[in-house]
């Protein structure tokens, strides 16, 4: 028998109670009010990924995963989101610091890769 498909207010109340209610992502209240589906669709997601209780990586190692692409992408409500997540299990000044500078090495590789058009004209020119 497989389990019933949550409703949007039980995904936003489950969201609440393990990362706390002030820190549930604006955009998810405001989906669940116009498009609760989405907020299901991301439970499901969340349920395959950084919840999945099968994966080969711990739960802590998963949330850090998910806090550094956060960051990666700018994504404030998902930051605040994880930070109080990872908080919660036990995440240290000096783990939150390493994910920072990983996160910061590979912006940084980033750009320089980006810049590959401009290096290479430059290279050519001598």
């Amino acid at each position: 028998m497989s389990n019933p498909m949550p409703t949007a207010g039980q995904v936003i109340e489950m969201m609440g109670a393990k990362m706390g209610a002030s820190n549930v992502p604006a955009a998810m209240r405001y989906a669940e009010q116009v498009a609760p589906e989405l907020v299901v669709q991301v439970a499901l997601s969340s349920s395959r990924s950084v919840g999945d209780e099968t994966s080969p990586l711990d739960e802590k190692t998963r949330t850090l995963i998910y806090l550094a692409s956060a960051l990666a992408t700018h994504d404030a409500e998902c930051i605040k989101a994880t930070l109080a997540s990872s908080l919660a299990l036990g995440v240290t000044r000096d783990e939150f610091v390493s994910v920072i500078k990983i996160v910061q090495h590979a912006a940084n590789n980033g750009t320089l890769g980006a810049a590959t058009p401009i290096l290479e004209a430059l290279a050519k020119q001598g």
